[in-house]
């Protein structure tokens, strides 16, 4: 019986991993599609989030029949709680990336209002902060996932630098109001990943720990 629930928490623990990297690789071609005016990588975005929504659901039913059927205490109900948490910040992110696929498909063949620089560098830091939650989550790291949640300053702060100077630029040219609150709704969209991604860093502190640490407890 105990090797068979270790069993089925490993596979829990694989597929969700596998649906983290999924995930990423969704954020990760949403923002080039955006970058290149590239179709084809946008459309892809949208396949993969077919994929996405499938393996959640997956993940949602295995850990439930779990709870049913184990009823699992300690640490190992803490792994499950946490994993169904996470489960669904992952598939948010998901969400996130078709947002930004959209935007990304709608702006081709316009000429961006100002170079796409502080996107990109939001992009960059919120893919390292999901890379690292996943390896704090595999290797039950819960330093590394502190220091996860600890990058999510760092783009709030690029988010208010181009709402600022994307309202800025839209104050001198009113005719490009629509691809300006584009800009914006990526940038919101990325600053949304990062705080999901900070979740999953909550989480693993979360298992490992038995701490509650959001809104600065913990």
């Amino acid at each position: 019986m105990k090797e068979k629930f270790d069993q089925l928490m490993e596979n829990i623990k694989k597929d969700i991993i596998f649906l983290a990297h999924e995930v990423e690789d969704a954020i990760f071609k949403s923002l080039k599609a955006l970058e290149k005016q590239d179709r084809k990588l946008a459309d892809e975005v949208l396949k993969l989030n077919e994929k996405i929504d499938i393996q959640e659901v997956k993940i949602e039913d295995q850990i439930l029949s779990l709870l049913v059927l184990q009823q699992p205490v300690a640490v190992d109900l803490r792994f499950i709680v946490g994993a169904l948490k996470m489960n669904n910040d992952l598939e948010r992110i998901g969400d996130h990336a078709v947002n930004i696929a959209r935007v990304a498909k709608r702006l081709i063949g316009e000429k961006y209002i100002k170079p796409l620089k502080d996107i990109p560098a939001m992009g960059k830091i919120t893919r390292s902060m999901l890379h690292d939650a996943v390896h704090s989550f595999i290797n039950r790291d819960a330093e590394l996932a502190r220091e996860v949640c600890a990058r999510d300053d760092e783009v709030d702060e690029l988010y208010d630098r181009v709402r600022k100077d994307v309202m800025e630029i839209l104050a001198k040219k009113k005719d490009k109001y629509e691809q300006g609150f584009d800009l914006i709704s990526v940038a919101h969209d990325l600053e949304r990943v990062a705080d999901l991604t900070t979740n999953l860093g909550e989480e693993v502190v979360f298992i490992q720990e038995a701490k509650i640490i959001r809104h600065g407890l913990g």
